[in-house]
């Protein structure tokens, strides 16, 4: 179960690729590129994410500051944009690990293929959805 708390705000997303997940993100990187931002990923998403960067139609500086986050993951901090991608179990034991931390926004990212038979299980712990659209309220 995720943990809610005043001061973290969540938000959820589904992806079925690693292209269609940095998809998902990219917008939302770019739009908090200059405020901290901590990466906790149980996969090395930097291929895919040069060749995406490579190919996007946003700012030469913003692509290079995408490019410089540390997509393998460093220790978050408070006022921080922390985004999970992993599995169930991985994303649980992150918010277990960050629950202290305030204020923090915190993206959980679920492959669709390993859960989408606990979706409503999940969603229901999550007031907001990201996806290609951008964030959501349910």
């Amino acid at each position: 179960m995720v943990v809610q708390n005043e001061g973290i705000e969540k938000t959820c997303c589904f992806y079925v690729s690693d292209f269609h997940l940095e998809m998902i993100l990219m917008p939302y990187i770019n739009e908090k590129i200059n405020e901290n931002i901590t990466i906790l990923s149980q996969k090395n998403l930097r291929e895919t994410l040069e060749i995406l960067t490579s190919k996007m139609n946003i700012k030469e500086e913003n692509k290079q500051k995408i490019l410089q986050l540390k997509w393998e993951g460093e220790e978050p901090k408070g006022n921080s944009n922390i985004i999970i991608i992993g599995s169930k179990e991985y994303i649980s034991q992150k918010n277990e690990d960050i629950k202290n931390i305030n204020p923090i926004s915190v993206l959980d990212c679920y492959n669709f293929e390993e859960e989408k038979n606990n979706i409503e299980d999940i969603i229901k712990n999550y007031k907001k959805t990201l996806n290609t659209l951008g964030k959501n309220n349910f």
